[in-house]
């Protein structure tokens, strides 16, 4: 019978280096257990993401969290495509949205923005040993109908805490058991 342990040995990085456990033990899965995220687990998490740097200090982001079995959970879990459908067990989900244009115009990297933002409040995540997985897989049109005029949907976030893997459906215990393969050649120095 597969269990937690083998998933979190399996994806306990083997890095060629030493870096911080948070990074070695991030991964993303697909199996939660609908638990309770404390409010103050989640004002954690968002502090952390209002210090994230940004071009020029403009903080381009926004997000519109939901705990599950809230009117909002359902709302951001029907966004969801078939292929994450998943996440709709995860204890929060969560719609990340840029701000392309604010006071000072356009901003090119509303975007970029985002994504460190979306990164710190991973990382914030993976240190009060919550999980999250990233989706791009839900449809944006509709999303844009819930939030403001001005804030872009571009990426749903699931945020819990493990399912119990001897539980899992094959599907998704097979998919999670692959080994997380990364690229070797990521810099160079000129």
């Amino acid at each position: 019978m597969f269990k937690n342990q083998d998933i979190l040995k399996i994806h306990e990085n083997k890095t060629s280096l030493s870096i911080s456990d948070c990074f070695k033990k991030r991964f993303s899965p697909k199996f939660f257990v609908n638990s309770n995220i404390s409010d103050d687990d989640l004002k954690i998490i968002f502090e952390a993401v209002r210090w994230t740097p940004s071009s020029y200090n403009r903080q381009p982001w926004y997000f519109y969290v939901a705990k599950n079995g809230s009117k909002g959970f359902e709302k951001l879990s029907s966004l969801l495509m078939q292929g994450n459908l998943w996440a709709k067990n995860a204890g929060v989900l969560i719609l990340g949205c840029y701000i392309n244009k604010d006071d000072y115009g356009e901003n090119a990297y509303a975007q970029y923005d985002l994504g460190q933002a979306v990164a710190t409040l991973v990382y914030q995540a993976q240190i009060l040993d919550y999980y999250t997985h990233q989706m791009g897989g839900f449809n944006k049109d509709k999303a844009k109908k819930l939030v403001d005029e001005n804030h872009q949907p571009w990426v749903m976030i699931a945020l819990g805490k493990l399912g119990d893997y001897a539980k899992a459906p094959n599907d998704i215990l097979e998919s999670d058991k692959k080994p997380r393969i990364r690229k070797n050649d990521v810099f160079e120095i000129i």
